[in-house]
Formats: C-alpha cells, structure tokens, sequence
C-alpha cells in the first residue's frame, strides 16, 4: 500500500488546494535548507511538526 504524501494529507486532512499546499511545501523546504545551513539542526528536525503537523519520519528526499 503506497503512503500518502504530505501534500495529498494537507489536501485531504487541511482542505488546501493544490497550489495552497505546494506553497507550504516550498515555504518549509526553503526553511529547511535556511535551517541546515545555519547548522540549526533541531529546528530542521521540527519542520514537519512545525510546518504540518506531522512527525518528522514524513520527511523524504524527493528527487522528481
């Protein structure tokens, strides 16, 4: 069984619209890659919680 994305669960458990939620999306990789940089890694590790609502395990590398 495949897993759902973050952007299908925003879609599906917050009501966004497509482009509501790949505009959150890039607000949190942008904060994400600022986080990592600066060697904050705590708030990096918080992305997913901060920015979703979700556990950080929901972070993948999407190379598309």
């Amino acid at each position: 069984m495949p897993f759902e994305t973050i952007k299908e669960i925003l879609m599906r458990r917050d009501n966004l619209s497509e482009e509501e939620a790949d505009d959150l999306i890039n607000e949190a990789k942008d904060a994400l890659i600022d986080y990592l940089e600066c060697g904050l890694t705590e708030q990096a590790y918080e992305v997913c919680s901060d920015f979703f609502g979700l556990e950080p395990d929901f972070l993948t590398i999407n190379r598309q």
